[in-house]
């Protein structure tokens, strides 16, 4: 069984172009700029590290700037969560 880390593939750390909507990132959005499968993504939204960042317009979920720059470390270059596949 695959191993349940949230790190980042290397050559991640980039800077982190600005969501279209101005709620936040899409999880499509937010798949692509992690290099993480999107279920990866909703399952971070309900239980990880994006869990109390994210804002749920109907179906719909975004993922504030803020807290996907804290999770690459853009600021610190501290390491990122880990777990999830890549997409």
């Amino acid at each position: 069984m695959q191993e349940n880390t949230t790190s980042l593939p290397a050559g991640r750390a980039m800077a982190v172009p600005g969501p279209k909507s101005p709620l936040g990132y899409t999880v499509a959005e937010a798949s692509k700029i992690l290099g993480k499968h999107p279920n990866t993504i909703y399952a971070w939204l309900h239980d990880g590290p994006l869990a109390d960042a994210k804002r749920q317009i109907g179906g719909a979920f975004y993922i504030p700037r803020r807290a996907l720059r804290a999770l690459l470390d853009l600021d610190d270059g501290a390491s990122t969560p880990t777990g999830g596949e890549t997409a």
